[in-house]
């Protein structure tokens, strides 16, 4: 079939299908941009800032490439999902987008089957069921109700030490909807067959904020892993579908938020002992609690905030919406009593102003960027410096 190729940001003409049409305009408001060119039967799509692969009801695919390489848009996703750096190698091998997302796949088949073949975690769950003999605590109210005029079943309440717990089901919800992807035949058989091992876990519709939520300890730190794929794939494609059912396809990266999430983890693998980095805390800037926001980043040091950070991934178009920034950060400092505020943009837009001092309110803004269109290894060691420097000037100001 027929592969529709945009790029981010760019607005492309193509002939689309009615069904195609339909599609766009009703699953992916608010991503895909669409109009009717005034002349013709084309139609214009623009992606905004969103990359990845849809498949569309005719059986075409859109392909919208990022305006970074390929190898550095998934080093992003691996630093930001915590993804081992032997599988970024080999995904920093791949060109097209469809092999990355299959790769990736495929990787995640490789873990499930793994944790089949270790032993499932299993924890205890509380039930209720009406049962022929007496099990744990009996519910005398539901008893009473259920089981007034015939007694041969008792109401009880019980724990059952089971592997259907939340940190299994999200696992066979996201292998059962990417089995219903358009993958190669073998790796479908292969997703296929892992969700029917997998048949005595409930299907659930659990989301990435669930996933965030999972607690580690001793029994199930080897789920880390396979549960930020989870979160990747929850986050970013449409596997949030109803149980059963596949109405489309899309998986589909926020570039804003990627590299958000992805400056935010970079920090924080680098940070030293004593230094907090938070993402999207909430906080308020007037004494009512009225004004609230959120800022990317907060840096603290023994507990104080010491530093407030925005990632822009976007376009800077004008000196007037530049400004539009620094009252952004500027508020941030103001909320959260802190004299340091980042702004970080990615270098490949165009070149960055340097910082800026806020004389009457104290606050000293940076503006940096990180290059994205390196090559992998030395993207790897920019990033590294770029974190190193920041949280090195950070103390050094701290202690001073």
């Amino acid at each position: 079939m027929e592969t529709i190729h945009l790029k981010e940001y760019e607005t492309e003409s193509v002939e689309l299908c009615d069904q195609d049409i339909a599609f766009i305009s009703r699953e992916l408001i608010g991503k895909i941009a669409i109009s009717r060119e005034l002349e013709g039967r084309k139609y214009k799509l623009n992606p905004s800032q969103y990359v990845g692969l849809i498949s569309l009801p005719s059986g075409r695919t859109i392909e919208i490439r990022p305006k970074i390489p390929i190898s550095s848009l998934f080093y992003l996703v691996a630093i930001a999902f915590e993804l081992p750096s032997p599988f970024r190698q080999e995904l920093a091998k791949l060109e097209r987008l469809d092999q990355i997302f299959e790769f990736i796949a495929s990787f995640f088949a490789d873990l499930v089957e793994e944790r089949i073949a270790n032993g499932m975690y299993r924890w205890y769950v509380e039930r209720e069921e009406n049962v022929p003999a007496i099990r744990g605590r009996i519910n005398f109210s539901e008893d009473a109700r259920r089981n007034f005029i015939s007694r041969q079943r008792t109401h009880c309440r019980f724990d059952e030490f089971t592997w259907d717990i939340p940190e299994n089901q999200v696992i066979r919800q996201v292998v059962h909807s990417l089995s219903g992807w358009r993958f190669r035949h073998e790796l479908r058989l292969r997703l296929a067959r892992i969700d029917a091992e997998l048949g005595e876990v409930a299907r659930t519709t659990l989301s990435s904020e669930d996933v965030k939520r999972f607690q580690y300890h001793r029994m199930n730190e080897n789920y880390r892993q396979v549960h930020q794929l989870c979160n990747l794939f929850l986050q970013n494609a449409s596997l949030a579908e109803a149980i059963g059912t596949f109405s489309y396809r899309a998986f589909l990266l926020d570039m804003n938020k990627l590299f958000e999430e992805f400056v935010c983890q970079l920090l924080r693998n680098r940070a030293p002992r004593r230094v907090g980095i938070q993402s999207q805390e909430c906080t308020f800037l007037d004494r009512d609690n009225k004004i609230r926001m959120k800022p990317d980043i907060l840096i603290r040091h023994k507990g104080t905030v010491v530093l407030a950070a925005d990632c822009k991934y976007k376009r800077l178009e004008s000196d007037e919406y530049k400004n539009h920034d620094v009252y952004q950060i500027l508020a941030y400092c103001i909320a959260t009593n802190t004299p340091q505020g980042l702004l970080v943009y990615p270098k490949y837009l165009e070149d960055i102003p340097g910082d800026v001092w806020i004389t009457r309110a104290g606050v000293h803004i940076r503006q940096v960027s990180i290059e994205l269109d390196k090559e992998s290894r030395e993207l790897a060691r920019s990033c590294d410096s770029f974190a190193d420097e920041l949280l090195e000037s950070l103390l050094i100001r701290r202690a001073a």
